[in-house]
């Protein structure tokens, strides 16, 4: 229940604050009075856009505050305990939006910082607010089918599970036509990376290969100049005239006979140096004997450095790098020849996952059905009590493309005359015809409501004698098991409040503002008198009104 709300700085508002009860509420006004503001300001509670041109004094904050009393058990508590926004004893709710003087939207729920699409998302288990123009959107048929399944747990249960089905399969549909869509590519690159592979494959590279090639180049190229140096070692070192193999085997020979450790540690010394020697001459004989190449290694050996060049050159630096590539292309070969079995793994999964919804969306469309009879039944019973006994009213439930929460069209036909052909509503009621059928489709709606604040910006318009006694019955009604706040020109409806506001314009000194005043019985009588006859208020508007009380006083009794 809306206990409170607290308007500072906004339009014609210098302050203003508005207490409101269980039952039936309404606030009146003459035409201009500030009423469209306060119903603005309400819907600035549940995350409308908070429009910098309605503050007055832009060198001041705005705030709009509302005060909201929280049953225990409530859908309502339930949320906000979920989000940690009340405790398990609290039963008030305060939501606070300020515009500060730097433009800046600030928006708190007991205090906590929050989003305006929070605030959209509380507003569906706080406050239905029903303005003016609103009649375009509720009957907008994309609605319809929202409206049947908030009186059904099963379709709502199972419309959960079908959005997820359905969004499963969509996401497969996609997939598979993603791929379908790279066949033409995947052939070009599959015949590119065969080619690749081959290349690679074709080059048959060793690790180390290459580095040992350019050695034996650069050896071949040295060929000469390394016989000359190695002829020149082995004269000098391994030569028969005093070479250094000769002079080393006789320093050993002149240190034999000395018993002295010194000369024993210069001989062993002396004959290291010999094996030594000797190992270096056999190894340089063998490399010596290498140096013997065929006539064409040279160029056997360049062509094979041109061919791993090229490689390297595409692929990678290194050989190592080259035959890692190698591996990757293997793999990408891999995938994509994997890629038509993916196909058709998608194509299974998509035919099943459509089985399952269809399956599913059947199943929604006969509750559907169900409970758009029973819908039917309620709304005609609804509208004979606001004075349209002979409407004829259908609910169809047809067969359109699928969705999320299934593949039906919720239509509402209507005719408001016998004998005329059956009509979508939003094509053909009138302006009366719409409020009350708005107010037929509440009071329908209601037992599935969770909103306890039911927020009405003069339904009544262009409603007038036993239909608008029909509506005034239709609103106290729905106020026994909701709070209703209502604005309204019409005394006949204003008569049956509980808590009745009225607003008004006050200047002084040049400057105006909204104020509100709440009303005792004496002040009523007034207010409802004006409302009824003008500005001239005769004793007999009086008696009339007093007569409307004691009326709508024995009604709120039954």
């Amino acid at each position: 229940m809306l206990s409170e709300i607290r308007i500072e700085n906004m339009i014609l508002i210098d302050e203003l604050q508005l207490q409101f009860g269980p039952g039936l509420n309404v606030m009146t006004g003459e035409t201009g009075a500030g009423k469209s503001i306060i119903a603005d300001c309400l819907e600035l509670l549940i995350g409308e856009r908070f429009n910098s041109d309605m503050v007055r004094d832009k060198t001041k904050k705005s705030v709009v505050e509302g005060v909201f009393t929280v049953a225990g058990s409530s859908p309502l508590a339930e949320f906000l305990q979920e989000r940690e926004l009340i405790d398990g004893d609290e039963d008030h709710l305060i939501i606070s939006r300020q515009i500060n003087t730097q433009g800046r939207t600030i928006n708190r729920v007991n205090d906590r910082t929050v989003t305006a699409s929070f605030l959209k998302n509380l507003a569906e288990y706080l406050v239905d607010i029903h303005l003016q123009d609103d009649h375009h959107q509720i009957l907008n048929p994309r609605l319809y089918t929202s409206f049947l399944d908030s009186l059904s747990p099963e379709i709502q249960s199972l419309t959960s599970q079908t959005a997820q089905v359905y969004k499963r399969w969509k996401t497969v549909i996609q997939e598979i036509d993603d791929l379908k869509s790279q066949e033409g590519r995947r052939s070009a690159d599959q015949e590119y990376i065969e080619f690749q592979i081959a290349e690679i494959e074709g080059a048959a590279l060793i690790p180390g290969e290459f580095e040992e090639l350019e050695q034996e180049k650069n050896r071949i190229l040295s060929a000469e100049k390394i016989s000359l140096a190695l002829s020149q070692v082995q004269q000098l070192v391994f030569g028969d005239n005093n070479s250094a193999v000769e002079l080393l085997a006789e320093g050993r020979k002149a240190l034999r006979g000395v018993d002295d450790p010194f000369f024993e540690e210069l001989t062993e010394i002396l004959q290291e140096a010999y094996f030594l020697l000797e190992d270096a001459g056999k190894r340089m004989q063998h490399f010596w004997g290498q140096l013997e190449y065929e006539p064409n290694r040279l160029e056997i050996v360049d062509n094979r450095l041109q061919v791993i060049n090229k490689i390297k050159r595409k692929y990678g630096e290194q050989t190592s790098e080259v035959l890692e590539q190698l591996n990757r292309l293997r793999e990408e070969r891999v995938k994509l020849e994997r890629l038509e079995f993916q196909v058709l793994d998608l194509e299974k999964e998509r035919d099943q996952l459509w089985q399952e919804y269809d399956g599913m969306a059947e199943r929604i469309t006969e509750l559907r059905q169900m409970v758009a009879r029973s819908l039917e039944i309620r709304i005609k019973e609804e509208l004979a009590e606001l004075s349209m006994p002979g409407v004829r009213f259908v609910i169809e439930v047809n067969e359109g493309t699928p969705s999320a929460n299934g593949h039906d069209e919720v239509a509402f036909l209507f005719s408001a005359n016998s004998g005329e052909e059956l009509r979508p509503l939003n094509r053909i009621a009138s302006g009366g015809e719409i409020s009350r059928f708005i107010l037929a489709l509440k009071a329908a709606l209601a037992e599935a409501y969770h909103v306890p604040v039911l927020i009405f910006d003069e339904i009544d318009v262009g409603v007038g004698g036993q239909a608008l006694l029909g509506m005034g019955a239709k609103l106290r009604q729905l106020s026994r098991t909701h709070q209703v706040i209502l604005i309204t020109h019409s005394p006949q409806i204003a008569c049956l409040a509980d808590i009745h506001w009225q607003l008004h314009k006050e200047s002084a000194s040049g400057h105006t503002q909204i104020a509100a005043r709440l009303l005792d019985e004496d002040e009523r009588i007034g207010e409802l008198a004006r409302m009824l006859a003008g500005d001239q208020i005769t004793e007999t508007a009086r008696n009339h009104v007093r007569q409307m009380l004691q009326a709508a006083h024995q009604t709120n009794q039954n």
